[in-house]
């Protein structure tokens, strides 16, 4: 988790570098007036788009820890854990992705650049469209999943039933013959 976290924040050092650094205009002299040539738009917001797809990556990343950790503790009992240790832990890994939003927040707000518009905004709001779409087939999932498993029940009942049946049958047929043997016995005395 510390690893992350040292991971996260060089990563964080470089992306606020990026973006608190304006796109350089290099001069180029061909005569005597100088000429500027601007950085292209494109290049720069693929390389703030790397970053920040980066960082959320190494934000999972430390978040998934954290839940992993939650559910270690409370599925998985270790008798030489430190409780002091195990929650100073915790609560520092979420006051650094706390910390970490509200940076990565400000930085897309105030800090990119203006060609990007509002990209915070924009992120977040497909963020709630994505996590509905994974909800949506996460939920469709589980139904056929139920499907599935209602079919797989159904199945068995059914052989259950036809394997009834046929044993009932069969007990009746050797009912039926025993008779016959009985009566064929009986007229042969």
């Amino acid at each position: 988790m510390v690893a992350i976290g040292k991971e996260l924040h060089g990563f964080w050092g470089q992306l606020r570098k990026f973006f608190g650094a304006k796109p350089q205009v290099k001069p180029v002299t061909k005569s005597k007036k100088s000429e500027f040539v601007s950085v292209d738009e494109t290049s720069v917001k693929v390389e703030i788009v790397k970053n920040l797809t980066e960082f959320f990556r190494l934000q999972e990343q430390l978040a998934a820890h954290i839940r992993e950790e939650e559910e270690k503790s409370k599925t998985v009992y270790d008798p030489d854990q430190n409780h002091m240790e195990a929650a100073l832990k915790r609560v520092m890994a979420q006051q650094e992705m706390a910390a970490l939003e509200v940076q990565i927040r400000e930085t897309m707000v105030y800090q990119s650049p203006p060609e990007m518009g509002a990209l915070y905004s924009s992120v977040f709001e497909m963020r709630e469209v994505i996590q509905e779409e994974q909800e949506q087939a996460r939920l469709a999932q589980e139904a056929k999943e139920r499907y599935k498993g209602w079919l797989r029940r159904e199945r068995q009942k059914d052989l259950q039933a036809k394997s009834a049946y046929l044993l009932g049958t069969l007990f009746l047929l050797l009912y039926v013959w025993a008779w016959f043997l009985l009566l064929s016995h009986l007229e042969r005395k």
